[in-house]
């Protein structure tokens, strides 16, 4: 049976791919968090990332004709980014179909590719969004191992040369238990006033820790909480900020993260575009290819925060 290329095309764009878009992004409570911290980015050889850092000078108080003078200094910068690219194909073997005659069939096995298309590629983005961009000869995301970071230099800026330019980071050494006094003291070094981590996320183990130390003295009563609640999360909070683990974070790892400052920057080109089904030309199968460009992008470090070393034995 020859497969409708236009019509699986149609059927893929139209139906599918919104489908695997909404579950992507419901997948993880790191990508649930970014979705609605997407920006466009139109296209380039960088992604350019308006940064805010210090304040304006110049402000002061005055009486009658006092001569006021302005400096004119601003606290913005731009930090640059390379874009990255990520392709997921579904690939359907001239066996397979031969195997599920008739269109319904044929339908079913589309919609089962494309479940398992969805699956790989949520575990593939979201494992790059917690590393460090270097990965596959630095052609994967530039994730939050490199926004996490007291000294390197990120989006083509030292910490050096901008000393506000880092990240809050406790390496601890030797390993140490988690205590509400260590969350607290970065929790407290990531904000300014109400400007606050909205989110801490950490591992299953770290998580347990969290809710024997919290046991009954939580009621989840913030917007995101129950947000992050409602879409199957199991969610903790500490200091009115959700507390949830995924799968994908680092043992021993927990941060807090100030998500106002990330942003996924995509092409609208390729912001989860399928192309069109296509004879493959290396096997006997049909084939469509999912594409994703763009980045992760942090406008400011120093709302970030990250506890390692945190001893994980028992949980």
């Amino acid at each position: 049976m020859a497969l409708n290329y236009g019509a699986l095309t149609a059927l893929t764009r139209d139906k599918y791919v919104p489908k695997l878009v909404d579950n992507f992004f419901k997948s993880t409570p790191l990508l649930a968090m970014l979705r609605d911290r997407q920006k466009e980015w139109n296209g380039g050889p960088a992604i350019v990332e308006p940064l805010i850092h210090g304040e304006l000078s110049g402000g002061t108080s005055f009486s009658g004709y006092d001569t006021v003078t302005y400096p004119q200094t601003t606290p913005i910068t731009a930090a640059k980014f390379d874009p990255k690219f990520l392709v997921q194909p579904v690939i359907i073997a001239d066996t397979e179909v031969e195997q599920n005659t008739g269109p319904e069939q044929v339908l079913s096995l589309l919609e089962a590719k494309m479940e398992i298309a969805r699956l790989t590629l949520s575990k593939l983005f979201s494992s790059q969004l917690y590393a460090d961009g270097t990965g596959n000869s630095g052609k994967d995301i530039t994730g939050l191992g490199a926004v996490l970071s007291a000294s390197s230099t990120y989006g083509g800026i030292a910490v050096a040369d901008m000393p506000t330019w880092a990240a809050q980071v406790n390496a601890l050494s030797p390993a140490q238990p988690l205590t509400t006094s260590l969350m607290r003291k970065m929790f407290l070094d990531c904000s300014d006033g109400n400007d606050k981590p909205d989110v801490i996320i950490t591992t299953k183990a770290l998580w347990n820790r969290y809710a024997e130390l919290a046991e009954g003295r939580i009621t989840v009563t913030s917007s995101v909480g129950e947000k992050l609640a409602s879409l199957g999360f199991q969610v903790l909070e500490f200091m009115g900020v959700p507390v949830v683990h995924d799968a994908d974070c680092p043992a021993g790892y927990m941060y807090f993260l100030n998500t106002k400052y990330l942003q996924l920057r995509v092409s609208p080109r390729m912001n989860f575009t399928a192309t069109k089904w296509h004879r493959a030309d290396n096997m006997i199968a049909d084939k469509c290819e999912i594409l994703w460009g763009g980045n992760l992008t942090c406008s400011q470090r120093r709302r970030q925060g990250l506890i390692t070393g945190l001893d994980e034995s028992g949980y």
